[in-house]
């Protein structure tokens, strides 16, 4: 009697590989790799292609993340946002295995420490988006070495990185000229100074972040507004000393978070 075809018949990596493990979460491929070591090495062959890696606010167990480690070599995307569980011994073998990274979330890893950026700062030179929001952990020494190393990043997130400095901060701008997004959100330690330096060094800048840096004023603004002439979006929710005064220099070429102060009708006095 002759055999019906089975579904490891199938191209593993013309049809299994490219056609269907592509429709499955990344939860239904670790679950199906269990199945067998048919299932085992097709999964293997999958992650081993996979270019991008998205696992946010997920809690793999250290096991589960050393098989992304082991098998994925080629990605250029990875989002591990969120992902509380995530330590220094279980990233960096992942990131010495993918050199070739150019978008990297560690946002709100809290289990990391500033020796996880040690390979993207020596080995993953074509970065160009790098998202740290939240990240308590990253050092001055840090972002100087990113500096340092680092040439090509264009979107570059470090809102709300309590331990980083003005002056790191300055170094960071004045070494990538061609930053087209960047968020400093939550900064107590920004001020103008941080706006001098974008409006002199990053004049290709579209979007600029500085929600919640309540030090910087006018001064710093009308600087951005004379030279950034590319800037499309300004956020300065929160920044108090920040008044119209400059924000209408940037109204009509630029989207800013807040709405423009109506100042009312004129009142009109009659003599009695």
């Amino acid at each position: 009697m002759k055999r019906n075809t089975q579904l490891f018949d199938l191209y593993w990596e013309d049809i299994l590989v490219s056609k269907v493990l592509p429709h499955l979460t990344i939860r239904e491929c670790l679950s199906f790799r269990c199945v067998s070591k048919t299932c085992l090495q097709i999964i293997n062959m999958y992650f081993a292609k996979l270019k991008s890696l998205k696992l946010m606010n997920k809690g793999f167990s250290p096991h589960t993340f050393r098989v992304f480690a082991t098998t994925c070599r080629r990605l250029t995307v990875l989002n591990l946002s969120r992902c509380d569980t995530i330590t220094d011994a279980d990233l960096i073998p992942m990131l010495l295995q993918n050199s070739n990274i150019t978008n990297l979330n560690l946002s709100q890893c809290n289990s990391l420490s500033a020796k996880s950026l040690q390979p993207v700062i020596l080995y993953c030179n074509k970065l160009q988006i790098l998202k740290l929001s939240k990240c308590s952990w990253l050092t001055t020494g840090a972002v100087e070495a990113l500096a340092l190393h680092q040439s090509k990043l264009e979107d570059v997130d470090l809102s709300y990185c309590s331990s980083i400095t003005e002056s790191c901060i300055l170094i960071f701008i004045k070494k990538f000229r061609h930053l087209k997004t960047f968020s400093l959100e939550g900064n107590k330690q920004v001020t103008d100074k941080i706006l001098y330096a974008l409006s002199k060094y990053s004049t290709e800048l579209k979007l600029l972040n500085l929600g919640g840096c309540g030090d910087i004023t006018d001064k710093g603004v009308k600087a951005l507004a004379v030279h950034n002439k590319n800037l499309e979006g300004l956020m300065v929710r929160s920044c108090t000393k920040v008044t119209e005064n400059s924000l209408k220099m940037l109204r009509g070429r630029a989207h800013i978070d807040r709405r423009s102060v109506d100042p009312g009708p004129i009142p009109i006095y009659l003599p009695i």
